[in-house]
């Protein structure tokens, strides 16, 4: 373990050691939560390190995409290719963006095709709630989820009366946003749609951007806890691909078509039995064309034309069967299906089971531990076992721990990819492998400091690596990775009105072979935000982030350099229902980028309103 580390623990030790109090009960983290192990849970209960965004957070901060949200949590690192519409995809712990597992309600949305998702095709007016847990769950929904698992959490149906939501802004570089959503409720059956529109003029040549979604959610209540419901939604979006500064192509289009549905069905006859489930359908089409007019739809001579089909559904058991233990059982059967006119067409099938175990001793320590097997009909069958646990030391800090094995299976690229001269698939790839120890705790030092410790180590084999050979690229088992780090978080409530959050994250992320840093894996990033709240719905904010060097090749000679941006936010709620804001990013208007030769942004200012009967 390297100097800064063990800075880090002694500070927090000292923090713990010198200010003893009374352990005030996490109000603020008391929020249900499921992504930790499949089933409700206080968040403060649950025994792995979950964040929690909520649709209130995202407004405070007037984030454009679903992108912004995410970058300010530890451990998390955006690979941004631009402004609004570029391409975005998260990364976590040192993972690749295919290492990470998104979920819409808990639906997988990762790409077979390549096995990430662009954060930027995720419209952020029809979300209610992001739950983040860090590190493997492999244990619980299978491959990809081996840097850490994202569920974005839809809006539900109103409770009672009709709402409706009306949202428009305006900023730089002809930037609009507008959505609306209405929702309402007449004795078991409740509804809500929301509609939602974006368009930039961009801030290089060729970085237009303009995207449509619909979303509908339909559910009826046989009683409060018999819930059957239908959710859909469609997107669809055209944008402008420049390339890099140094080797820019300023006629290249691209266009993304997604379409859902799925029906889910959930039943508690009692207190101890709960039972679940959900079948659902993925569609999505990726458009790339060159030396294109009008819309890209519409041509016939597009380079690349992918489309991925992905139909799956959900069997879960949930059973109280004593005072102190829970089991959780589930299949889930998957279907994944490509049509490219680059990897041609192929499919696959994966089935799987898993059996969760939750356990309270003692009145106090909390055990999960289970395990998952997928059966892959291309490539054979993976078990990955995990254990964790939360122990309450005193009055005044919680400590976790987890050992967790996880995998990612090859994507249609990496096996099906043709021939063409240059590059090729490799049918014979078997999956990634990780498995990751962690130990943690979170503090109450007093009524207004809570501060939270993890260490972390990922071991990852059989590393997927596109590499040239006889001047033919082609992906090969070849590397393996050794990633350790820390995630520090503070949140220091000031006064009444005032709070201070701070948090940050190490990375030493390195192949194993090498000793070289892997690419685009920052070995430092912090996060800072200082915010205004008063009793008239009055809000306004600061926030700054650093993110240290990056480097761009595996021979570590090419560096992207640090960079340091503030942004600021203002909002205010009338009582007739209207929210007035006005946000501003890259406040000091830095030069910076975060992938090499794409550009970011300069200084950008964003104004609009929301009303809401």
């Amino acid at each position: 373990m390297g100097r800064s580390i063990k800075n880090l623990f002694s500070v927090l030790i000292f923090i713990l050691v010198v200010c003893p109090s009374v352990f005030a009960e996490d109000v603020d983290l008391e929020r249900i939560v499921v992504t930790s192990s499949r089933a409700r849970e206080d968040r403060s209960s649950a025994t792995r390190n979950v964040d929690v965004v909520t649709e209130n957070d995202i407004q405070e901060t007037q984030a454009k995409d679903l992108a912004q949200v995410l970058s300010d949590l530890t451990s998390v690192n955006i690979n941004n290719n631009g402004g609004l519409g570029a391409s975005k995809t998260i990364k976590m712990r040192g993972s690749t963006s295919s290492q990470v597992l998104v979920l819409v309600d808990g639906r997988p949305i990762n790409s077979p095709r390549d096995g990430s998702v662009d954060l930027s095709a995720i419209p952020l007016d029809n979300i209610e709630k992001i739950e983040i847990m860090h590190g493997p769950g492999s244990d619980l929904y299978g491959a990809g989820a081996m840097g850490g698992t994202l569920n974005i959490i839809t809006k539900n149906p109103p409770k009672e009366k009709q709402e409706t939501e009306l949202y428009s802004s305006f900023g730089t570089f002809r930037t609009y946003n507008e959505y609306f959503s209405h929702g309402g409720r007449s004795s078991g059956f409740g509804y809500i749609f929301s509609s939602g529109y974006q368009r930039s003029g961009g801030f290089r040549t060729n970085t237009e951007f303009d995207a449509k979604d619909m979303n509908a959610k339909l559910e009826y209540d046989f009683s409060p806890d018999n819930i059957l419901t239908l959710n859909s939604g469609f997107y669809k979006s055209r944008a402008g691909t420049p390339g890099s500064i140094v080797d820019p192509d300023m006629d290249d289009k691209q266009g993304d078509i997604k379409n859902y549905q799925d029906i889910s069905w959930g039943f508690k006859p009692d207190d101890t039995l709960a039972v679940s489930m959900k079948a659902y359908q993925n569609y999505e089409k990726l458009e790339f064309s060159e030396n294109t007019a009008g819309s890209i739809f519409d041509v016939a001579d597009s380079r690349a034309v992918h489309a991925t089909t992905v139909r799956g559904y959900d069997l879960q058991l949930s059973r109280q069967f004593f005072e102190n233990y829970q089991g959780i059982f589930g299949f889930n059967h998957v279907g994944n299906f490509n049509d490219s006119t680059s990897s041609a067409k192929h499919k696959y099938t994966v089935r799987a089971g898993y059996l969760e175990n939750r356990l309270d001793l003692f009145d106090a320590l909390k055990l999960n531990f289970g395990a998952r097997l997928d059966d892959y009909s291309n490539f054979g069958t993976e078990i990955n076992p995990s254990f964790s646990f939360l122990y309450p030391v005193g009055d005044n800090l919680k400590l976790r721990g987890a050992i967790s094995r996880s995998f990612r299976a090859p994507t249609f690229n990496d096996l099906y990819w043709p021939d063409e001269g240059w590059a090729k698939g490799n049918p014979n790839l078997k999956p990634e492998k990780g498995i990751t120890k962690e130990i943690g705790f979170q503090a109450q030092v007093n009524e207004y400091i809570c501060s939270g410790l993890t260490y972390y180590r990922n071991d990852f084999d059989d590393l997927i690596n596109w590499a040239e050979e006889s001047g033919v690229w082609q992906p090969m088992n070849v590397s393996s990775a050794r990633i350790d780090g820390i995630e520090f978080e503070n949140n220091i409530k000031i006064t009444d009105n005032w709070s201070f959050d701070a948090s940050y994250t190490y990375l030493r992320a390195k192949d194993a072979n090498t000793r070289k840093y892997l690419i685009y894996q920052p070995k430092g990033k912090a996060d800072l935000s200082l915010r205004y709240r008063d009793s008239n719905d009055f809000i306004c904010g600061i926030r700054g982030q650093f993110t240290d060097k990056r480097f761009h090749d595996t021979e570590n000679t090419i560096a992207v350099k640090r960079f340091f941006v503030l942004g600021f936010d203002m909002s205010k709620k009338f009582k007739s229902g209207i929210t007035c804001f006005t946000s501003i990013d890259n406040l000091l208007a830095r030069k910076y980028q975060s992938i090499k030769d794409y550009p970011m942004p300069g200084f950008s200012l964003t104004s609009g309103f929301k009303l809401e009967f």
